[in-house]
């Protein structure tokens, strides 16, 4: 029995409260305390460590977080792709559409993955087999979860193409990846994961390696797309600039944890967690004009040597000897506005107005 199998096994026979499907109707996706492990010579990495999140029917999401805190593992865990060994999703549940996809076979699985649920993945130069065309490979995805002839694959990757907003589909569908420009290869890469039309859509770094014009395309691309065909939508990146015109929830990743959680203007505009606000800080800014740009101090920690308490506290500005201690995620108003710091407990009301003076001022800084 797996270390997954048992925890489930554990928690089914305790009656933990909160297993078993999302109780609202709207939830298409909601994740529970997943836990993904890579045991490495060096020991154990606790790539994602205790996540929870949902998303609505339509809903998006966005998951930013400092490269290496654990955005990347999430998705693969949503798509069962970790390798194991050496991966290991060692406990959660993961609830789509009613079921959890950690209890499927593999079997089941690959029906839902590129189905139900697609994902576009970082590097569009790379993604993309070399030696097929374009249309082989959107058709080969519509053929297997379709069930429809060879000439119906064909036509309905070319209205796929279509639908992304490239030129002459029906001569794209012919041609080889190397053919394509860079953002041309992203536009199909979307299209492929549209193809099937998918209830849940998955964009890690959909913007990595592109121009800032093109990147503006895409992320408008996915904006029409998801309003058109009312799929969710996970979108991760580092970058809040994109997260601000995209999506409508947001959730900071920081080693492995959420530390913060709310609508997008919510968390832009009034950050509860200085983690948070250091990403916003390092923005450049009209006011910052001719000023030297800030930086999170210190680096991420290193995953086998995490410390003890708060994970950001050797870091943080903020931290005094309460931080010690790791902080659960805190309700600061709203049951679905959180934030995993001590300075949002009950009782701390002159540490956080002296946050909140700085928070303030990092705001105007960044957004005016």
């Amino acid at each position: 029995m797996s270390r997954l199998e048992a925890a489930q096994e554990r928690r089914a026979e305790a009656g933990v409260p909160g297993s078993g499907p999302p109780q609202a109707s709207d939830v298409l996706l909601e994740v529970r305390n997943l836990r993904t492990y890579f045991h490495v010579m060096d020991g154990t990495v606790r790539a994602v460590d205790g996540v929870d999140f949902k998303i609505n029917r339509g809903g998006t999401l966005g998951l930013v977080g400092e490269s290496g805190c654990g955005k990347s593992v999430t998705a693969h865990a949503i798509m069962r792709l970790i390798e194991t060994p050496p991966g290991e999703i060692a406990e959660g549940e993961i609830w789509f559409d009613g079921r959890d996809l950690l209890t499927l076979s593999d079997e089941e699985m690959r029906e839902i993955r590129g189905g139900d649920i697609a994902m576009i993945f970082q590097e569009p130069m790379t993604s993309l087999n070399p030696v097929f065309t374009v249309g082989d490979q959107i058709s080969e995805a519509v053929r297997l979860h379709q069930k429809v002839s060879a000439r119906e694959a064909r036509d309905r990757a070319i209205e796929s193409l279509r639908l992304v907003g490239l030129s002459a589909p029906e001569r794209r569908v012919r041609q080889y990846p190397h053919e394509l420009s860079g953002g041309m290869r992203q536009r199909v890469l979307i299209a492929m994961a549209l193809s099937c039309s998918p209830k849940l859509l998955i964009a890690d770094e959909p913007t990595t390696a592109l121009d800032v014009t093109i990147q503006a395309q895409i992320l408008e691309l996915i904006n029409d797309v998801q309003a058109q065909t009312g799929t969710a939508l996970l979108l991760i990146t580092h970058d809040l600039a994109v997260v601000a015109e995209t999506v409508q929830t947001l959730a900071v990743m920081y080693a492995g944890r959420i530390v913060e959680t709310g609508s997008v203007e919510e968390v832009l505009l009034n950050p509860r967690m200085p983690y948070t606000q250091g990403l916003l800080n390092s923005i450049p800014g009209e006011k910052k004009r001719g000023k030297a740009l800030s930086a999170i101090e210190g680096v991420v920690p290193s995953p086998f040597r995490m410390p003890p308490g708060c994970k950001f506290q050797p870091r943080c500005p903020h931290q005094w000897e309460r931080c010690t201690m790791e902080p659960d995620l805190l309700e600061v108003g709203r049951s679905e506005r959180r934030a995993r710091c001590w300075l949002q407990a009950p009782g701390e009301i002159e540490r956080r107005r002296t946050y909140d003076l700085a928070a303030a001022a990092t705001v105007r800084d960044v957004i005016g």
